[in-house]
C-alpha cells in the first residue's frame, strides 16, 4: 500500500512577496497625447483627460510622468521603456506593449482590453484596481509583479520567468501557465476559474481549498484514473 500525503506549507516558511517601489514623480508639465510620435523620450509629463484614437511611441521612452482619465483606442508602447509612471483611470482598447520594459509602473483603476505584452520585461509593477480582457505575458521576464482588487477575464504566463508576484483579491477566468518558471507566484487570494498548463504551477503557492479545486485537473493532467 502506498500512502501519498500532501502537508501544509510550515509556519516558518514564507512566500517571498513582490518588492514594489511607487513611481518616482516630480513636478510634472502638462502634456499633449495627440503630438505624441514613436521614439519620442516623454520625460515629466501629465496627460489628463485625453481623448486619442491612436498614440504610438513605439521604441520610446516615457518616465517619471502621469497618464489620467485617458480613453485612447490604440496605444503602442511595443519595444518601448516606461519607468517611474502611473496610468490612472485609463481605457486603452488595445495597448501593444510587446518586448517593452517596465519598471516601477502603477496601473490604478480603468479598462485595458487586449494587452500585447508577450516578451517583455516587468519589474515593480501594481496593477489595482482594473479590468482586464485579455493580458498575454506569453515569454515575459516578470519580476515583482502584485495584482490587487483586478478582474482579469483571461491571463497568459505560458513560458513566461516568474520570481514574486502575487495576486490578491483578483479573478482569474482562464489562466494559462504552460512550460512556465514560478518562484514565488503566490496564488492564495486570487479566484481562479479555469487553469491550464498545471503542471507549471511548479513554484506557484495555492491555498488548501485552491489545492481541491485543482485536484480533477491535476489527476487529468498527469492521466491519473479516480474511481471509486
Amino acid at each position: 500500500m502506498v500512502v501519498t500525503s500532501v502537508t501544509r506549507m510550515s509556519r516558518e516558511q514564507k512566500v517571498d512577496g513582490p518588492r514594489i517601489d511607487a513611481p518616482d514623480l516630480g513636478v510634472l508639465e502638462d502634456g499633449t497625447l495627440d503630438v505624441l510620435e514613436p521614439g519620442d523620450d516623454v520625460e515629466g509629463l501629465a496627460f489628463s483627460g485625453s481623448r486619442a484614437e491612436t498614440v504610438s511611441l513605439r521604441g520610446g521612452t516615457v518616465s517619471n510622468s502621469t497618464f489620467t482619465d485617458c480613453l485612447v483606442d490604440e496605444l503602442d508602447l511595443t519595444s518601448a521603456r516606461v519607468v517611474d509612471t502611473r496610468f490612472r483611470q485609463v481605457s486603452v482598447s488595445v495597448l501593444k506593449a510587446a518586448r517593452g520594459g517596465l519598471r516601477d509602473v502603477e496601473f490604478d483603476g480603468g479598462r485595458l482590453g487586449a494587452v500585447e505584452a508577450y516578451d517583455a520585461s516587468w519589474n515593480s509593477v501594481h496593477v489595482r484596481g482594473c479590468k482586464v480582457n485579455y493580458l498575454n505575458l506569453r515569454a515575459a521576464k516578470l519580476t515583482d509583479l502584485l495584482f490587487t482588487d483586478c478582474v482579469i477575464d483571461e491571463l497568459d504566463l505560458a513560458q513566461a520567468d516568474i520570481a514574486r508576484m502575487r495576486l490578491v483579491g483578483t479573478r482569474v477566468g482562464s489562466l494559462a501557465l504552460r512550460q512556465a518558471e514560478l518562484r514565488d507566484l503566490d496564488l492564495r487570494e486570487a479566484e481562479l476559474e479555469q487553469v491550464t498548463g498545471v503542471a507549471g504551477l511548479r513554484g506557484a503557492v495555492v491555498s488548501p481549498l485552491q489545492l481541491m479545486e485543482l485536484a480533477p485537473v491535476l489527476a487529468a493532467e498527469i492521466g491519473l484514473r479516480v474511481l471509486d
